[in-house]
């Protein structure tokens, strides 16, 4: 019997989140109806464009926790906003990151913000 209620346990703590696939570590809703490129673009954009060190990829934890998909003109405009953290460290805000990538059929990204992580729009030059 406990056994069953550990189970349970672990399903009503993941209930209504995707399985993460392997090219990006943002945890999406289960009903989150964005596709998987946009996903790993998504998280190519966070690992390029944040101000973040490997090891703190590594570390933090990545949620879309509102996701919006409009269209217009044919292409389809991808709205994310992702809470970042260090579960067990509680000392330093969560950063927000939010990001539009539109699908046209390339994918691209349309505009970036953030607070508490420095993101850049475009990609730094090389040296």
């Amino acid at each position: 019997m406990v056994s069953r209620t550990a189970l349970a346990l672990m399903l009503c703590l993941f209930a209504g989140f995707a399985p993460v696939p392997a090219d990006s570590k943002i945890m999406f809703s289960g009903d989150a109806r964005v596709p998987r490129p946009v996903r790993e673009f998504a998280w190519h954009v966070i690992e390029t464009r944040c101000n973040y060190q490997r090891y703190e990829l590594d570390r933090r934890s990545f949620w879309a926790y509102d996701t919006h998909a409009t269209t217009v003109d044919g292409a389809v405009a991808y709205s994310i906003k992702i809470l970042s953290e260090i579960p067990w460290k509680k000392t330093e805000p969560p950063a927000f990151i939010e990001m539009t990538i539109v699908t046209d059929p390339d994918v691209r990204l349309a505009a970036l913000r953030s607070s508490f992580v420095q993101c850049a729009a475009a990609p730094d030059p090389v040296s």
